[in-house]
């Protein structure tokens, strides 16, 4: 059974589905690029200050400098290692992974 990469689960989830689950405050509508604001989940946050496209799935907090992909994004969020958070995803996208 072949390995199921990173970039292969990126591809498999849609970014915006993804967001506005894990983010259900999402302010306003996204720009041309497909950015859009959030309150960070990951420090003390009243204002919107977490970035995250919709598009490719890049985050990016302009208050505590927190960044990656939507992997990354999960993994800090739900206190997974990189390797757990990509098989917790591909299991709830349905998607085949080999330890």
């Amino acid at each position: 059974m072949p390995r199921l990469s990173p970039d292969t689960l990126k591809a498999a989830i849609d970014p915006e589905g993804f967001y506005r689950s894990a983010l259900p405050d999402l302010k306003g509508k996204p720009t041309a690029q497909g950015w859009i604001l959030a309150v960070c989940p990951f420090h003390a946050d009243s204002d919107p200050s977490l970035s995250v496209n919709l598009k490719h799935g890049g985050f990016h907090c302009f208050g505590c400098g927190e960044k990656g992909d939507l992997i990354t994004f999960h993994a800090k969020l739900n206190r997974l290692s990189f390797r757990d958070a990509v098989a917790d995803l591909a299991r709830r996208y349905l998607l085949t992974v080999e330890n």
